[in-house]
């Protein structure tokens, strides 16, 4: 994309034309139950464009987001007015903000829980920074449209930078191939600062559907009346939502409405993804196994529903306009596609630097390919150990133990030293773990160590915290 025009008489994608088109289809129910129709999130959207827009054609911002009304408004209107917004959550902790700040000295700050001025049509508290002479600051790169953290560093100040093509193409290629239509309803159940949550919302909005904005866990008792009394059509999660909903009795209640579930944000053990898959045919749901990165903005691949069963294990294929493929050299799972992002970056600086990858991501992830063109991940090539000599997968072993023990679990370490974290309440969980160990990779109980615990960490995203196993390593 070479040029972009900012003029909201030409719209650009979901955050414009959609909102624009799609009238008095309802775009939301927010958090409090009250029904926000397309054409009402328009004229709020365009209320807080025109402030950013007299504040400055293009600006960077921090913007605070959770599951409401205010942060949705806020967003699109910072990609209707052209401002760059790098999407933090809402409940970042503060000691973590000021890197950020001193690493890309923004323009403004945005959040419900400051001093500031009301942002028009959101209400959302907007702070000007003025600690830095901006006019020093090389431009931003026309391409930019966001910056997300990677997945799992969240306080870090390296984030990746996201072009309005990458975030528009990903939303059109989920449209597609999830089949997305104005009568479907998405329950926001994922942060929106995390990449997989954000997509839920983009291609939605993509698609004239509706989001049923809520910051409910699949544990809260108010998980199910959500889903029935807004008649939910999908819900989205990442593993240990799927653990939950499973451990909760989810596949034993009835939600006439429902008909879409995807997973994605880390492999699911293939026994859950069997009872899922069982359960949707059952119920004549479809389920989408998927795998992406923060890095493509984020969805990659799928695996059609009508596959899963016999593909378990398989991240799938290829989504509509992208490449798969694995490099011989050395089995690293590559990718192609205008979802790719720009780059990473470190400071402010950065942001003004043109697109380093050229649509060509290299994933990290170890990957083979079957005879009808499935992809599987082994693990990531920096998730090994070398115990007495031998080189260990983390995945692998985290896999093995969870579909052994049938309980969540989270394996960590550094050479020489491997951590394991089991869920549950069964201390002989450890000695199953231990013998499990021995037996299959042959490592004597010295090279690794086990915790049995109630819960395991988890960032807010729901992905599990490895830092917070490396702490016991």
């Amino acid at each position: 994309m070479s040029e972009i025009s900012f003029d909201h008489q030409q719209p650009i994608g979901f955050w414009c034309d959609r909102l624009q088109n799609q009238g008095n289809s309802i775009a939301l129910i927010d958090e409090n139950n009250d029904i926000i129709l397309y054409s009402d999130l328009d004229a709020r959207v365009d209320a807080a464009t025109e402030f950013l827009r007299r504040k400055s054609p293009r600006q960077l911002g921090l913007l605070f987001m959770g599951n409401t009304l205010p942060c949705i408004v806020a967003y699109l209107a910072c990609l209707r007015a052209g401002h760059v917004p790098v999407l933090l959550p809402d409940t970042l902790r503060s000691d973590l903000v000021p890197p950020l700040l001193n690493s890309y000295q923004p323009d403004w700050v945005m959040r419900a829980d400051q001093m500031g001025v009301a942002l028009p049509g959101s209400g959302l508290m907007y702070a000007e920074q003025t600690l830095t002479n901006h006019t020093s600051l090389p431009p931003l790169s026309p391409e930019l449209g966001l910056l997300l953290s990677t997945s799992g560093t969240t306080g870090s100040p390296k984030l990746v930078r996201l072009s309005y093509q990458a975030v528009q193409s990903n939303a059109d290629a989920i449209v597609e191939y999830l089949g997305l239509a104005p009568c479907d309803r998405a329950l926001t159940m994922l942060p929106p600062s995390y990449s997989y949550g954000l997509s839920i919302i983009n291609s939605h909005l993509n698609a004239g559907a509706c989001l049923v904005l809520r910051n409910t866990g699949v544990l809260s008792p108010d998980f199910a009346k959500v889903i029935l009394e807004h008649e939910v059509t999908s819900i989205s999660g990442v593993p240990y939502i799927y653990q939950m909903l499973h451990r909760t009795g989810f596949q034993k209640q009835s939600f006439p409405s429902l008909r879409t579930l995807t997973q994605a944000g880390g492999r699911m053990d293939d026994r859950l993804i069997n009872v899922f898959g069982q359960l949707a045919v059952e119920k004549g749901w479809k389920f989408y196994v998927m795998y992406g990165q923060t890095e493509a903005a984020p969805r990659i691949s799928f695996v059609p529903p009508e596959r899963l069963l016999d593909k378990v294990g398989s991240i799938g294929i290829a989504i509509p306009g992208g490449k798969l493929y694995v490099d011989p050299l050395d089995d690293e799972l590559v990718y192609e596609g205008p979802n790719v992002m720009l780059g990473y970056a470190e400071s402010r600086i950065d942001l003004a630097r043109p697109d380093e990858l050229k649509g060509v991501l290299r994933t990290g992830d170890l990957a083979r390919v079957d005879n009808d063109g499935y992809f599987y991940v082994a693990g990531r090539k920096k998730r090994f150990v070398k115990l007495a000599g031998n080189r260990v997968g983390l995945d692998e072993v985290e896999q093995k133990l969870q579909s052994a023990l049938h309980v969540p679990v989270s394996v960590g370490g550094r050479d020489e030293r491997m951590v394991i974290w089991l869920e549950g309440k069964d201390d002989h969980l450890a000695e199953a773990a231990k013998l499990l160990l021995a037996e299959q990779y042959g490592l004597h109980h010295s090279m690794f160590r086990i915790r049995v615990v109630l819960e395991l960490p988890l960032l807010q995203t729901g992905k599990k915290d490895y830092a917070a196993l490396m702490e016991d390593a």
